[in-house]
């Protein structure tokens, strides 16, 4: 494994990867990774929603 220097440049989004010694980089990828939990959540509750509503289709309920 190797360690990064100081100044050295990110080339891995993971994020045992990332210098949090710098704090620039660790608002960085904070609001990063809390953006894409974000769009993950919110896809798996459209997609739960669009499976429960052909779900209620199939059984003849209408809106």
């Amino acid at each position: 494994m190797h360690w990064m220097q100081m100044g050295e440049t990110v080339h891995s989004p993971a994020p045992w990867d990332l210098p949090l010694w710098d704090p620039s980089h660790v608002v960085f990828f904070g609001v990063l990774y809390l953006v894409l939990m974000a769009l993950g959540i919110g896809l798996s509750l459209v997609f739960r929603g669009a499976m429960k509503d052909m779900k209620n289709e199939e059984q003849g309920a209408k809106h």
